[in-house]
């Protein structure tokens, strides 16, 4: 079980969730080389832009360095007013907050780059903008959220006819499923995005689509096929170079060695591993590999071995705060010394474990309270910015609908004005006998109910053919805002003949089943309007697209009110029980 678990966490570290400093030689003489660049640029703008072109590169997205760059990016451009790099260096700012597990602060640069870009309609920063968000909500678990992001920025990679964003976007959503179990539908994204990948020849995309896809066949138990795709992405590794990703790549080509059996084959691997991960001075991942060559050995039957491992991996674990490591390791050193009937060493160990295992429970504890904290802020920030357009939407909302009203009035008024020149008209042709004054009377009247029926019917006619031209409206005009506003006009003007038809509704269902409201309220008498027509719609055994329909109401809106309908008449059964229990009144 402990062996298991090691495996997905190596594996998921590949998919690039967890945050690794690198610090080789190599990389420093890049940012002297950039150093030197810099001071050769004039133009402001332009060393910003250098900066960035330098942190797109994906050996570089890792370095220690990348954020204090980010930085000076971000402050260059924020003096020269130059928007498009700020909106840039803020996203690669966020980036490197996420990397590091700082999500408030990476959601708090995340969304200042997606306002200022939506603002300024730079679409392209806008769709990393919404991808940054996505992955944040990701590993915050909310993946409601986080596929809504994913698929936004999708839809604006698309239109940009951007191939290398549409591959990120795509691998993105497959990650979402992959992290929701979905096996099937992960591989299928990962899939597309490594043959968009492909076809534009971008090898760190390959490179992850082929670790991606061998972390869900390793979740599937397919090891072989998994083992393919990991040597596929190493030989991109060692073709560009990066000693990180060998290092990892042959380390999971180890642990699958290991899950079949083949320990001689798997210690080669780990020995491979062990040099390169040693190179580039990373210390996490160092004592996972002594942990590996501890698990050998200990079913090689060379104890000893084991033991100099695990303990190995257990100081580095305790060194650097690992504590999965530190708890695998002294369990597999506590078993051993059971074992060997050394019950002083097992029980020094057990203890190592135990404390290890608090630990570990406090920090997931935290680090969950920490994450519905920030979802909160997030979710408040989110609410926050719908109000402001909401705000915005509905003062050009009253302007139109102020108009439309004024119209209607000098509709009315011309209409009655005409109306009273006929009647007096009439009257006046009709004044010589009474019987005839009765009978223009009468003639009178009902003419005066078929103009006001007609003006009625002709005021219906006129806000559903506003309606209608508004709807048509709403396709052919650009911009989001004003599009929206459109939409919420003619969904207005709609609704006012629903209100009327649900009036007649709630009338016509009294008279049928008589005495239900008053039951309902009787025992629930906290019961609201809205809720009431919910139950008789639902004593009725219509469905929530029926009442969409109906209502004109979104499906998630319908399933919130019955939820929360639900818990007010305390049911917490499924759905059928509360069509069930409303029939009884």
């Amino acid at each position: 079980m402990i062996f298991v678990k090691s495996r997905l966490s190596i594996l998921m570290t590949i998919i690039g969730i967890t945050f690794t400093q690198i610090t080789t030689a190599q990389y420093i003489m890049k940012s002297v080389s950039l150093d030197s660049l810099l001071q050769t640029i004039k133009d402001p703008n332009k060393k910003v832009d250098a900066i960035i072109a330098f942190l797109e590169e994906p050996q570089n997205q890792y370095l220690e360095i990348a954020a204090s760059y980010a930085n000076r990016a971000f402050i260059i451009s924020q003096q020269n007013n130059y928007m498009k790099g700020n909106i840039q260096a803020m996203i690669k700012l966020g980036d490197y907050y996420f990397r590091s597990g700082d999500y408030k602060n990476a959601m708090e640069y995340a969304q200042r780059s997606r306002e200022m870009a939506g603002d300024l309609g730079f679409n392209k920063e806008l769709a990393n903008s919404l991808s940054l968000i996505g992955i944040i909500y990701t590993e915050l678990g909310d993946h409601d959220n986080s596929s809504r992001y994913f698929f936004q920025s999708l839809k604006l990679f698309e239109k940009l006819e951007d191939k290398k964003g549409i591959a990120q976007a795509l691998g993105n959503i497959g990650l979402n499923f992959y992290n929701q179990q979905y096996y099937d539908k992960a591989l299928e994204y990962y899939n597309n995005s490594l043959l968009i990948a492909k076809s534009i020849d971008n090898q760190s995309l390959i490179k992850k689509q082929y670790n991606n896809i061998a972390v869900v066949y390793g979740d599937l138990n397919k090891y072989d096929t998994s083992i393919v795709f990991l040597q596929k992405a190493l030989a991109i590794s060692i073709e560009l170079g990066d000693k990180l990703g060998q290092g990892i790549n042959i380390m999971n080509i180890g642990h699958i060695q290991m899950i079949e059996g083949n320990f001689d084959s798997a210690l080669i691997s780990f020995q491979h591993s062990l040099a390169l991960l040693t190179e580039m001075n990373n210390p996490s991942h160092i004592s996972e590999c002594n942990f590996n060559f501890g698990y050998c050995y200990y079913h090689l039957n060379k104890i000893s071995e084991s033991i100099d491992f695990f303990k190995k991996a257990l100081n580095q674990g305790q060194t650097i705060g690992y504590y999965t490591i530190i708890n695998n390791s002294a369990k597999m050193l506590n078993q051993i010394f059971i074992n060997r009937k050394d019950t002083i060493s097992a029980y020094r160990y057990v203890l190592l474990q135990n404390k290890s295992l608090d630990s570990l429970y406090t920090f997931q504890k935290q680090d969950l309270l920490t994450k519905h904290e920030l979802q909160y802020i997030y979710e408040k920030k989110e609410f926050e910015l719908k109000l402001a357009q909401n705000k915005r939407d509905n003062v050009l909302l009253l302007i139109i609908f102020g108009l439309i009203l004024g119209l209607i009035i000098v509709v009315l008024i011309l209409s009655r004005y005409k109306l009273k020149s006929k009647i007096v008209i009439v009257e006046k042709e009709k004044i010589e006998l009474e019987k005839e004054k009765i009978e223009s009377e009468l003639v009178i009247k009902d003419k005066e109910l078929t103009v006001n029926l007609i003006s009625l019917y002709k005021k219906n006619e006129m806000l559903i053919d506003i309606a209608h031209k508004l709807g048509q409206l709403e396709y052919t005009t650009s911009g989001k805002e004003p599009r929206n506003v459109l939409a919420q006009i003619s969904k207005e003007l709609r609704n006012s003949t629903v209100d009327k038809m649900l009036n007649e509704f709630s009338q016509r269902f009294q008279e049928v089943h008589a005495g239900f409201y008053e039951k309902l309220l009787s025992l629930y008498p906290d019961l609201t309007q809205n809720e009431l027509k919910l139950c008789a719609f639902l004593r009725l055994n219509m469905s929530t697209k029926e009442i969409a329909e109906i209502t004109g109401q979104q499906f998630t809106s319908i399933d919130k009110a019955r939820y929360r309908l639900r818990r007010k008449l305390n049911l917490s059964g499924p759905e059928a029980n509360l069509v069930t229990f409303l029939s009884r009144f």
